[in-house]
């Protein structure tokens, strides 16, 4: 995407619906450029009337007039800049909740794809620099020019002559400036790039303390994070280095037109070609016209900034959503929860298929087991049910309706997932529990906790429903976590449960009372359950064995056994019997 379309772009989707905030701004910006002008203006009857005249009246008029001027033009200013902060801040906000709603609805495989210290750099670094493009360079550059606009006329109007000669070296300045924003596209890229590896490496180091501190890798983590920053440091640097690269070229240059104009006037002063108090004022004006001058070329600079970071912005708005609803979609009815896979086929992004041809009857309100080695393709079975992904082929239907033609909402309603990987919320219990269900009053929230075995543990506490769990439930157990997810999944009330090794990180004591709740929630639900310890799917109505993306058994656990094959090797390696 070039310059012109992203321009196009964000003043489409994030300025325009600013536009009658922005015709009050732009009103207080021309009272400001007036404003501006005015105080050059009035140096012009300051020196005739009271220094050359001695007119005792204008001793007291014109530096009232000054006065009032100054507090127009701070006034004016006062609220270009409040307006235009309110403005980038909202655009900023509503950048970031495009980006946090395209991330809620993107695909799994695109989230697993990239790391989560990525699109936290997306939302804090890129987002600020692209706010601060429609603040800095939209807002800003208009008040610069509107200004510049109203002392140019100021200076013609004072002397023509005066003005070719000092306005030959403004395109210069836009050259110089031109140049430096090259440059800062290309220092800017590096630095947000270096800030992202910063942002993904502290990510993973805060997950992975307890880890560091038992292998005692502390010297070694830190000199990598030394490393890291070192490098975003560097790179920051550089973008620094480069946005004050035009302020000596911009002085330099000013000065060069303010001598020109002083050589100029005073010899057109000398023939009697121009007035004191013109050349005074014409000078001012000068003076004043090359500080919007200089704030241009810094905008420039700040417009390639703020580019790059909407590149990297819009590449993930971009990110094509293949998950989603289909055209026609309908409302999935459930009637007895039956599931099937027809003839299904998957894989990864172009990777081997990791399921071939499966097909596959789960009778409703039945539970079904899935086991087998790892790598076999049972998550990816399971993960096929909510359509966290989509087959290669094939197709799977519930009810006799094809998941691909439900509407994704109705779908993921009426399933309820309870995995190892519990996820809780820095949050308290409750709000954790009413995740499932919001509208859960307290006694149903109570009677879910109850047969998730959990209520006990909870009243125990001394804040109860009410504690706070902390990142990710740090401060519960393993089993305790696992039955407040259960409890919330009981909450959901969903007709399928879907059940990914809840229980193989528990010890025997807790997996038992686990185990009873997984019990209470897929009772009179259709369940499937993928099991690391064989022993919690023995009573299942039907156990597939799944191995290389193959169904290569199926049946109960007593027939099994007596086929005497893959099933029954992986109970006597259980010493299940």
């Amino acid at each position: 995407m070039n310059k012109s379309d992203l321009i196009k772009r964000i003043y489409r989707t994030q300025i325009k619906k600013y536009i009658p905030d922005l015709i009050i701004v732009v009103a207080f910006m021309i009272l400001h450029g007036a404003s501006t002008a005015a105080v050059a203006w009035l140096l012009d009857p300051a020196i005739k009337k009271i220094f050359i005249e001695q007119d005792k009246l204008m001793l007291y008029l014109i530096p009232v007039a000054i006065v009032i001027t100054f507090l127009i033009k701070s006034l004016s200013l006062y609220f270009t800049r409040i307006q235009s902060i309110n403005i980038s801040f909202k655009v900023k906000e509503s950048i970031q909740k495009s980006l946090a709603e395209k991330i809620l609805h993107s695909d799994l495989s695109y989230i697993h794809d990239n790391h989560s210290g990525k699109f936290i750099s997306n939302f804090t670094e890129d987002t600020h620099k692209l706010q601060n493009v429609t603040q800095t360079v939209a807002l800003n550059s208009t008040k610069e020019i509107i200004s510049l606009f109203f002392l140019i006329a100021l200076m013609i109007s004072k002397d023509i002559y005066l003005s070719i000669l000092a306005l030959i070296l403004i395109p210069l300045a836009a050259l110089i400036a031109r140049k430096l924003g090259k440059r800062m596209g290309k220092a800017v890229y590096g630095a947000l790039e270096a800030n992202e590896s910063f942002t993904k490496y502290l990510s993973e180091i805060l997950k992975s303390v307890t880890l560091i501190k038992i292998f005692q890798r502390e010297k070694d983590e830190m000199s990598k994070l030394g490393k890291i920053i070192k490098n975003w440091i560097d790179k920051s640097t550089k973008v620094e280095k480069t946005r004050l690269g035009s302020a000596p070229m911009m002085e330099t240059l000013t000065g060069f037109a303010v001598a020109s104009v002083v050589f100029a006037g005073g010899f057109r002063s000398m023939n009697g070609n121009l007035e004191i108090g013109a050349f005074f004022s014409f000078l001012t004006a000068l003076m004043l016209a090359y500080q919007p001058v200089r704030q241009l070329a810094g905008i420039n600079i700040a417009l390639n900034e703020g580019f790059t970071a909407a590149t990297r912005i819009y590449k993930i708005l971009d990110e094509q959503v293949l998950i989603k609803n289909s055209k026609h979609a309908k409302l999935l009815d459930i009637k007895d929860g039956n599931i099937e896979f027809h003839n299904v086929s998957m894989n990864y992004r172009n990777g081997p298929d990791i399921l071939h041809n499966i097909n596959l009857k789960i009778q409703g309100k039945a539970k079904v087991a899935l086991v087998g080695s790892s790598g076999g393709g049972k998550s990816t079975i399971l993960n096929l049910i909510p359509r966290f992904y989509d087959p290669k082929e094939g197709y799977i239907s519930i009810d006799d309706q094809k998941i691909s033609e439900v509407t994704l909402e109705t779908l993921r309603k009426e399933i309820a997932l309870v995995s190892q990987d519990i996820v809780l919320f820095d949050d308290t219990i409750k709000n954790n529990l009413i995740f499932g269900n919001f509208k859960a009053t307290d006694k149903e929230i109570e009677n879910a906790c109850i047969k998730a075995n959990c209520h006990n543990f909870i009243t125990e506490m001394k804040e109860g429903y009410d504690t706070i769990v902390g990142e990710n439930g740090v401060k519960l157990s393993g089993g305790q976590k696992q039955r407040i997810s259960i409890a919330r999944a009981i909450l959901k009330n969903s007709s399928i449960i879907l059940l990914d090794e809840a229980t193989s990180a528990l010890d025997t004591e807790s997996e038992k009372i686990v185990q009873e709740a997984m019990n209470n929630l897929s009772e009179n639900k259709t369940t499937v359950t993928i099991a690391h310890r064989l022993s919690t799917i023995k009573n299942s109505d039907l156990i597939y064995v799944i191995d290389k993306g193959i169904v290569i058994e199926k049946g109960t656990h007593e027939q099994l056994i007596n086929i005497n094959k893959i099933y029954k090797k992986l109970c006597d390696q259980q010493t299940l019997n």
